[in-house]
């Protein structure tokens, strides 16, 4: 059986990327089949080169 949980935030940069990690890491020291998927990255620059730089990485 397949389970999901969700971290939501209202706002960029109040920590749900590293919240999910660590909780992702602390699953998988205890065996469990975990992973991870951000199907949405906010914020942004680009460079001189006009290159993407995201600011959620």
């Amino acid at each position: 059986m397949s389970k999901k949980i969700f971290i939501l935030g209202t706002s960029t940069d109040v920590g749900k990327s590293y919240i999910s990690a660590l909780i992702v890491k602390k699953m998988r020291e205890f065996g469990l089949n975990t992973s991870y998927f951000k199907p949405v990255s906010s914020g942004n620059l680009i460079d001189d080169n006009g290159e993407i730089i995201p600011l959620d990485v």
